[in-house]
């Protein structure tokens, strides 16, 4: 018997001692949405026509590597300008995933313009989104212009041999450009030819990029 009320008294003061201290449940690490950003330049591109090339066939074999290099990336949407060299630069990764693929022309408003309309899409995007991916395919002289407008230094504009190059822009929570945004810079498919004239690209040039 007197074990028996001993265990009932230790069993009400457990009980007492649960019923006083508050219940503690072990804090996890807040996951703030982010939007990353894929900018590249299109594909290498044929000879013709002149106006509106499409892609070589070293291009076609980038735009399968980009493919690749996407396999595992939540992307679901994809900016390019008006111009198929920067659709079909994407076309391998459409054809896989059919994301959504918004057009932002180049207009008669200029490169600067083009840029603008660009970061303004992709900042549309992310604060519909949320978080995910977005693939952006642009042009020699205005990739690394659009990677700047995002909110992360501009880096040096692309020499025109160049297409290897590859641009990961993490935005903040809802798509914000500040506070946060960050730059990787990574290569893709086939290395570019050496180029010892290597030049910068010129504003203007958009028939050529």
């Amino acid at each position: 018997m007197i074990r028996a009320w001993l265990q009932s008294v230790g069993l009400g003061l457990a009980v007492a001692a649960c019923a006083g201290t508050p219940s503690h449940t072990p804090q996890t690490d807040v996951v703030v949405p982010q939007t990353f950003v894929v900018v590249v330049r299109h594909a290498e591109k044929a000879p013709a026509p002149v106006n509106d090339p499409e892609l070589s066939a070293a291009g076609t074999s980038r735009a399968a590597a980009l493919n690749g290099t996407l396999a595992d990336q939540p992307v679901h949407d994809v900016v390019v300008s008006h111009l198929q060299r920067t659709r079909l630069t994407a076309a391998d990764f459409i054809t896989r995933t059919s994301p959504v693929v918004h057009v932002v022309p180049i207009g008669a408003a200029g490169t600067a313009a083009h840029i603008q309309a660009v970061a303004d899409t992709v900042r549309a995007i992310a604060r519909r989104r949320g978080r995910g991916g977005i693939l952006v395919v642009g042009h020699s002289n205005t990739v690394t212009q659009i990677v700047g407008a995002l909110g992360v230094p501009e880096p040096a504009p692309l020499c025109d041999s160049q297409y290897s190059q590859l641009f990961r822009v993490t935005l903040g929570a809802s798509g914000a450009s500040s506070g946060g945004a960050s730059l990787t810079r990574s290569v893709y498919g086939a290395a570019d030819a050496p180029d010892a004239n290597c030049q910068q690209s010129l504003p203007g040039m958009l028939g050529r990029p």
